[in-house]
């Protein structure tokens, strides 16, 4: 079997053959032979962007070509045949891929500026830190399977603190204390920005008693949701400080350990979204986050 490195070769030579189609992640993730859950944190870790963006600049290279030496075509056609649905979501991602904006680029390209990006997987990956394997301290663990609690958030990332108290209310008004209940993110992207869409569940871990007392409630809301870690086996390190760094050591996870140990030993990823486990959430000088990674 190809390993991680070779198929998402394949996920890109897809995506240059066929930059006038659209895109999902299930069609990418399932020729990467990938959990979508995991698709974009690989991705991420290996060109470090997102999917979206790296598709978006290799179709504004494209279009960019016909603005630089067509100036009387309109902005609009070019929009069009590019696949966006207007002209400023067109004017808004040519500018952040190109550096100019459509029209800009149309009257006085930087063609120096464009040169540098027609190789965006050798630009994307310069001036990038790397870390060791002692920074992130990686090890094997079994789980056994938890029960728990679930919140679903699916909206603007400004609004997280929200389903975050939803949670904490709910946990006070049922005794399940950060004492005796653990708390958990089952995580779907890489971070957000306040005005995006930001995909996260929440969760707090219940034994079987609290499960029986508590499965009328559940099953007549709307909102809360039974769910369950399964047993198994999940590469697994504890982070201390900033979501920064964290972030920095889920793309080492998943661009560096996951890459080597796929390689020799073929680990390959079980159908589970990444999980956080939150640590000492009520002491803030104590937080800590161990992150938990699936493995078949």
């Amino acid at each position: 079997m190809e390993n991680i490195n070779q198929r998402f070769e394949q996920v890109l030579t897809h995506i240059d053959n066929n930059l006038s189609a659209s895109f999902n992640m299930e069609l990418l993730a399932t020729i990467a032979q990938v959990p979508q859950y995991h698709f974009d944190f690989i991705f991420h870790s290996l060109f470090h962007t997102n999917t979206d963006d790296y598709i978006a600049l290799l179709r504004n290279l494209e279009v960019a070509q016909q603005l630089g030496f067509d100036k009387t075509i309109s902005i609009a056609k070019v929009a069009q045949s590019a696949g966006y649905p207007s002209e400023v979501a067109f004017d808004k991602a040519f500018s952040q891929s190109i550096g100019q904006s459509p029209q800009q680029f149309q009257q006085s390209p930087d063609w120096g500026n464009f040169f540098e990006k027609q190789q965006p997987l050798k630009t994307l990956s310069e001036g990038h830190d790397e870390l060791s394997a002692s920074d992130v301290n990686i090890e094997i663990v079994e789980l056994d399977s938890i029960g728990v609690i679930t919140i679903k958030h699916r909206t603007l990332a400004e609004y997280l603190p929200q389903t975050i108290q939803a949670m904490r209310a709910f946990r006070q008004a049922y005794q399940l204390s950060p004492a005796t209940s653990q708390t958990f993110n089952f995580v779907y992207q890489i971070n957000a920005s306040e005005n995006e869409q930001y995909n996260i569940d929440i969760a707090v871990s219940i034994n079987d008693n609290q499960k029986a007392t508590l499965m009328p409630l559940i099953e007549s809301s709307e909102h809360f949701k039974l769910g369950e870690i399964p047993k198994g086996r999940f590469a697994s390190f504890i982070h201390t400080g900033s979501d920064e760094a964290l972030n920095q050591k889920v793309k080492y996870l998943y661009g560096t350990w996951l890459i080597e140990q796929n390689k020799k030993h073929n680990v390959e990823l079980k159908n589970l979204p990444l999980i956080f486990e939150k640590i000492n959430i009520t002491e803030p000088n104590k937080q800590q986050t161990r992150v938990y990674l699936a493995l078949v």
